[in-house]
């Protein structure tokens, strides 16, 4: 990466990443949910909206922090912002069965899948800077 690049990369916190990564996830388990009913009557499609996640992580500040059960553990925050995994009400049986489109879902997970391996290959090299940073390299 150039030295511009290199600097935008090195001012987004560990957070923002996180979280995106946390809403692929959630997404990509949406998706598959929706792939592996598509031939149940009556399923409704499932999806998470990853715009509003984002923009409702951003207006948060993004403090991505853990919750402790124990007084004993390490605090490193609570987690107020849950992925909200919605359900489309939509009645229309594009197949026939319920309101699954596979040709769709699979174009959400090609989409997903190049938005969590953008955010892991630039979180590994945010981390692999630091890295170097640290050992004076």
């Amino acid at each position: 990466m150039n030295l511009i690049s290199s600097k935008i990369i090195d001012g987004i916190k560990v957070s923002l990443f996180q979280k995106v990564l946390d809403v692929s996830s959630a997404r990509h388990r949406a998706i598959a949910s929706n792939v592996a009913n598509i031939s149940t009557p009556g399923y409704h499609r499932k999806y998470v909206d990853f715009d509003r996640e984002m923009k409702k992580a951003l207006s948060n500040g993004v403090d991505l922090r853990l919750k402790t059960t124990n007084p004993h553990h390490l605090s490193a925050a609570n987690n107020p912002d849950r992925i909200e995994v919605m359900t489309e009400k939509d009645n229309s049986a594009s197949n026939g069965i319920n309101n699954v489109d596979i040709d769709k879902e699979m174009g959400n997970l090609a989409e997903n899948q190049i938005i969590y391996n953008t955010a892991a290959r630039l979180l590994s090299f945010k981390f692999r800077n630091l890295k170097y940073a640290i050992k004076g390299r």
